[in-house]
C-alpha cells in the first residue's frame, strides 16, 4: 500500500514535471517567436532609421543649396538696391540741374531778346546814318556843282579882264587906269579860280571819305541785321532745348517713381531672403538635431540588437534549461533593459518627428518666401528695363541737347566778334565823319576868301566904271567890260553864299552823323557785354547738361548692373525654390521614415512586452 501510494506520487510528480516541461517548451517556442519578432523590428528600425538618414542628408543638402542661393542673392540684392538708390539721386539732381537749366534758358531767352532789339537799334541807327552819309555826298555833289559854276565864273572874269586890258591898249594914255584895273582884276579872278579848285578838290575827297563811310557803316547795319536773325536762332534753339528738358524732367519724374517701385520691391525680395535664410538655419539646426538623435538611435538600435540576441540564446537555451528560474530572471532583466531602450528610442523617434515638421514647415516658408520673392524679382526685373529704356531715349536727348548747347555757343561767339567788330566800326565811322568837319571848316574858309576876292572885284569893277566916265569916248568899251564883270562877282557872291549854306548844313549833318554813329557804337558796346553775360549763362547751362549727361549715363549703368543682379537673383530665387522643393520632398520621405521607425519601435514594444510577460509565466512555472 504503501508502495503504490510512493508509485501514485512519482506518477503524480512525473506528469506535473511532465507538464512543466512542456509548459516551458511552449513558452521557449512562444519566447522564440517574440524574439523573432524583436529582430524584425530592430531590422525594420534601423532601415526605417537608414532612410530616415538618407532624407535627412537630402534635406542638409537642400538647406545648404538654399544658404548658398541665399548668399548670392543677397549680394544680388544689394546691388539692386545700390542700382535704385543711384537712379533715385541721379534722377532727383537731373529734376534740379534741369529746373537750375531752365531758369537760366529762361533768363537768357530774355537777354537775347533784349539782345535782339539792341542789335535791331543799332542795324537801324547805322542804316539811317548810312542814308545820312548819302545825303552827305549828295550835299557835296551840290557844293561840285556850284563850285564849278564858280570856276566858271572866274574864268569869264579872267576873260574879261583880258578884254579890259585891250580896251585899255585901245585907250592909250586913256587907259592906263583902265590897266590898272584889269590886271587887279585878272589876279583876283585867278586866285577865285583857284580857291574853287581847292574846294572842289575838298569835294573830291570828301566825297571819297564819305562813299568810303557810306559803304561801312551800310555794311554794318546789313550785318546787324544779320546778327538779329543769327540771335533769333538762338532764341529758338534756347526754347527748343527748354523744351527738351521739359523731356528730360517727365523721364527723371518716371525714374524716380521707377527707381521708388524697385527700391520697394528690393525690400520686398531682401525680406523673402532673409525669411529664407532663417528657415534655412532652422532647416540646419533640425537636421543637426535629427542627425545626433539618428546616431543615438543607432546606439540604441545597436543594444536592442544584443539584447536581442541574448534573448534569442535565452529562449535557446530554455528548452534545457534545468534553472527555469534563474533563466526566467535574465529574461526579464533582459526584457527590462530592452524597454528602457525602445522607450529611449520612442522618445528620440518623438524628438525627430517634431524636427520634420520643424523642417517641413520652414521648407514651407521658404517656398512661399521665394515665390514672393520671384514676384518681387520680376517687379524689379520690369522697374530696371523701364529705367534702362527712359535713361537712353534721355541720354540722347541730353546728347542732342549737348551738341545744340556746342552750336549756340559758337554762334553767340561770333555774334560777339560780329557785334565787338560793328562797335569798332562804328568808333572809326565817326572820327571819319568827324574828320570831315575838318575838311568842312577849310572849304568855309576858302568860301570866305571867295567872298573877299569877289568884294574886290566888285570895287574894281565900280573903280573901273568911273574910270571909263572919266574917259568918256575912250571909256565907252571899259564902262561894258565893268559892268560885266560887276554882274560876275554878285553871280560868283550869290554862289558863295550857296556854298557856305551848304557848308553849314553839311557840319550839321556831318555832326548828327559822328554823334549817331557814336551811339550805335556804344549800343553795341553795351550789346557786347549782354552777350557775354549770355555766353557766360550758355557755359553754365552746358556744364549743367553735362554734369545731367554723366548723371543720366550713370542711372543707364545702374540699371544695365541692376539687370544684370535681378539675372543672379531669378537664379537664386530659382534655386532656392528648387531647395524648398527638394527639403519638402526630402521631409515628406524624413517623415515617412520617422513613422515607419515609430512602427517599428511599437511592434519592438510590443514584443518586449510579450517576452516580459513570458519572464513572468516562466517565473511562475
Amino acid at each position: 500500500m504503501a508502495r503504490r501510494r510512493q508509485v501514485v506520487r512519482a506518477q503524480v510528480v512525473e506528469k506535473k514535471r511532465a507538464r512543466t516541461i512542456s509548459k516551458q517548451q511552449q513558452l521557449a517556442e512562444r519566447l522564440a517567436t517574440a524574439t523573432q519578432q524583436l529582430a524584425s523590428g530592430i531590422v525594420q528600425s534601423a532601415a526605417a532609421v537608414r532612410e530616415l538618414s538618407n532624407a535627412v542628408d537630402e534635406i542638409s543638402q537642400a538647406a545648404q543649396k538654399a544658404s548658398r542661393a541665399t548668399v548670392e542673392s543677397q549680394a544680388a540684392i544689394t546691388q539692386i538696391e545700390k542700382s535704385a538708390e543711384i537712379a533715385s539721386k541721379q534722377s532727383q539732381a537731373s529734376l534740379n540741374r534741369v529746373s537750375r537749366g531752365q531758369e537760366l534758358i529762361r533768363t537768357t531767352s530774355a537777354d537775347v531778346e533784349v539782345l535782339i532789339q539792341g542789335v535791331k537799334d543799332v542795324a537801324d541807327i547805322n542804316l539811317e546814318s548810312a542814308s545820312m552819309v548819302g545825303e552827305l555826298e549828295k550835299q557835296a555833289e551840290e557844293i561840285g556843282a556850284i563850285v564849278q559854276t564858280v570856276v566858271g565864273i572866274a574864268k569869264q572874269t579872267n576873260l574879261l579882264a583880258l578884254n579890259a586890258a585891250i580896251e585899255a591898249a585901245r585907250a592909250g594914255e586913256h587907259g592906263r587906269g583902265f590897266a590898272v584895273v584889269a590886271d587887279e582884276v585878272r589876279n583876283l579872278a585867278e586866285t577865285s579860280e583857284k580857291s574853287a579848285r581847292d574846294i572842289r578838290e575838298l569835294v573830291e575827297a570828301i566825297k571819297s571819305e564819305v562813299d568810303i563811310v557810306a559803304k561801312v557803316v551800310e555794311q554794318s547795319g546789313r550785318d546787324a541785321s544779320n546778327q538779329t536773325e543769327r540771335a533769333a536762332k538762338i532764341t529758338e534753339d534756347l526754347r527748343t532745348i527748354e523744351h527738351g528738358m521739359d523731356e528730360i524732367k517727365a523721364r527723371s519724374l518716371e525714374i524716380a517713381t521707377d527707381a521708388g517701385e524697385s527700391a520697394a520691391a528690393a525690400l520686398q525680395f531682401k525680406t523673402g531672403v532673409e525669411l529664407i535664410a532663417k528657415a534655412a538655419q532652422e532647416q540646419g539646426a533640425a537636421v543637426g538635431e535629427i542627425s545626433n538623435v539618428i546616431e543615438e538611435q543607432n546606439r540604441s538600435l545597436a543594444d536592442m540588437g544584443a539584447a536581442a540576441d541574448e534573448l534569442a540564446e535565452t529562449s535557446e537555451g530554455l528548452e534545457s534549461s534545468t534553472s527555469v528560474s534563474k533563466s526566467a530572471e535574465g529574461l526579464a532583466s533582459a526584457a527590462e533593459e530592452l524597454s528602457g531602450t525602445v522607450d529611449e528610442a520612442s522618445r528620440a523617434a518623438q524628438e525627430i518627428g517634431q524636427a520634420v515638421t520643424s523642417i517641413a514647415t520652414a521648407a514651407d516658408a521658404q517656398a512661399a518666401a521665394s515665390e514672393k520673392s520671384a514676384g518681387a524679382v520680376e517687379e524689379i526685373e520690369r522697374g530696371s528695363a523701364r529705367i534702362q529704356e527712359k535713361a537712353a531715349v534721355s541720354l540722347e536727348k541730353v546728347n542732342a541737347l549737348q551738341a545744340s548747347l556746342t552750336q549756340d555757343k559758337l554762334e553767340v561767339d561770333d555774334l560777339i566778334s560780329g557785334i565787338s567788330d560793328a562797335a569798332v566800326a562804328s568808333a572809326h565811322s565817326a572820327e571819319t565823319i568827324r574828320q570831315l568837319e575838318v575838311s568842312t571848316g577849310r572849304i568855309d574858309k576858302i568860301v570866305d576868301a571867295i567872298v573877299n576876292v569877289t568884294i574886290q572885284t566888285n570895287l574894281l569893277a565900280v573903280i573901273g566904271g568911273i574910270e571909263a566916265a572919266r574917259a568918256g569916248e575912250y571909256g565907252r568899251g571899259f564902262a561894258v567890260v565893268a559892268a560885266d564883270v560887276r554882274s560876275l562877282a554878285k553871280d560868283s557872291a550869290e554862289n558863295a553864299e550857296k556854298i557856305k549854306d551848304l557848308v553849314k548844313r553839311v557840319q550839321q549833318q556831318v555832326a548828327k552823323v559822328a554823334l549817331d554813329i557814336d551811339g550805335a557804337g556804344v549800343k553795341a558796346r553795351q550789346e557786347v557785354e549782354t552777350a557775354r553775360t549770355s555766353m557766360a549763362n550758355l557755359k553754365q547751362i552746358e556744364t549743367d547738361v553735362i554734369a545731367l549727361q554723366q548723371g543720366v549715363g550713370a542711372i543707364a549703368m545702374a540699371a544695365a548692373e541692376s539687370l544684370t543682379a535681378v539675372t543672379d537673383a531669378k537664379r537664386g530665387v530659382e534655386q532656392i525654390a528648387q531647395a524648398a522643393s527638394e527639403a519638402a520632398a526630402a521631409s515628406e520621405e524624413a517623415s515617412k521614415g520617422a513613422g515607419e521607425q515609430a512602427r517599428g519601435l511599437a511592434e519592438l514594444a510590443s514584443a518586449v512586452e510579450e517576452v516580459s510577460a513570458l519572464a513572468d509565466e516562466l517565473q511562475n512555472l
